[in-house]
């Protein structure tokens, strides 16, 4: 059932964002060279239901323009921690779809919705995933030698299961809504300054929300805004607060930092390849699992494509880089399209 439910969800998407990405258009998105950062944020279970946004860049759409966009993510879990009177199993496949729907307005502002479809399931790639980590000698947490293909989040705390969920849950997520301001930036970088607040529309006992609110606020800087580089470079930090929400909610830690830093080469204009770290810290704590307390740093290479001069695909392969702490590999397929 995992199978046939998450391999039907990511066909789906990737159709619905092929249609998105050929559609006519009547508008030029613009700010075609300026950097854009592989829009990717932890995926783990834990992690992924609060309102942690995604690396975000400095552009926004001319005022009156529609931007839309189908974004997924394909996350393989596998990480077996214990450490004294506590144990923790994340085994399985988590897909997550969604639609973005971006709002240019006067004097440099944007709107953004986002809404979510999670699909937790034990999935089909565990064999691929474990080729991948031996191909790039990567560390696999332990993977190879745990049965395949079985869906199982639990965390066990003296004696008590503090968390189970097994019965590969799918759902609408937590929905998402943005508002960014560019600013004037300084020669050829640019500034953004930007807010987020996540609506508690998913199921916590599905773990495809929190079951709270949160509102997060960030900063971005950036090159190339006169477009004459074939550099891009991108940064950005911020903060969030999370509501207590009904997920361990005892061992919530509800002011988390983040940042990242991106850095890509135009190969052609229409075509850039980027590197790009993702950090933040924990959102748990009382615990000595890594998984809940641990900073949690992931590194990604990708691509970011112009398909013509509306359409745009991103793609992408995000690995831990601090193994145990996040996720331990997610790929991102992105597509946006102007209207």
């Amino acid at each position: 059932m995992g199978l046939r439910r998450g391999g039907g969800l990511l066909r789906s998407s990737v159709l619905v964002g092929a249609m998105l990405a050929t559609a006519p258009a009547v508008a030029r998105d613009g700010d075609a060279m300026a950097p854009q950062p592989l829009a990717f944020s932890d995926q783990s279970p834990t992690v992924s239901i609060y309102g942690l946004p995604r690396a975000d860049g400095y552009t926004v759409a001319e005022p009156g323009a529609w931007r839309a966009g189908l974004r997924v993510d394909y996350t393989s879990h596998y990480t077996e921690q214990q450490a004294g009177r506590e144990s923790l199993l994340f085994d399985g496949e988590t897909t997550r779809a969604a639609l973005i729907f971006e709002r240019g307005f006067g004097d440099d502002w944007q709107a953004t919705v986002e809404i979510p479809f999670v699909d937790h399931s034990g999935g089909f790639a565990d064999g691929f995933i474990d080729d991948f980590h031996d191909v790039f000698g990567f560390s696999d947490g332990g993977r190879s030698s745990a049965p395949r293909d079985q869906q199982s989040f639990r965390y066990q705390r003296d004696g008590r299961l503090a968390l189970d969920v097994s019965d590969s849950p799918s759902g609408v997520g937590d929905v998402r809504l943005g508002l960014k301001k560019r600013l004037a930036g300084f020669g050829d970088w640019g500034m953004a300054v930007a807010g987020e607040l996540k609506l508690p529309t998913g199921d916590a006992d599905r773990l495809t929300g929190s079951g709270a609110a949160d509102v997060s606020f960030w900063g971005t800087v950036g090159n190339n805004q006169n477009g004459t580089s074939r550099w891009r470079m991108l940064a950005g930090a911020g903060g969030l607060y999370s509501g207590q929400g009904d997920v361990l909610e005892a061992q919530r830690v509800q002011e988390v930092a983040f940042g990242w830093a991106t850095l890509g080469y135009a190969v052609v204009p229409s075509f850039v390849v980027k590197v790009q770290a993702y950090a933040h810290s924990a959102f748990y704590e009382d615990t000595d699992i890594e998984a809940l307390d641990g900073t949690a740093v992931a590194g990604a290479l990708g691509v970011d494509w112009m398909l013509n001069e509306r359409s745009r695909m991103e793609f992408a392969i995000i690995e831990d880089l601090n193994t145990g702490a996040s996720p331990d590999v997610s790929f991102l397929l992105g597509v946006r399209h102007a209207f």
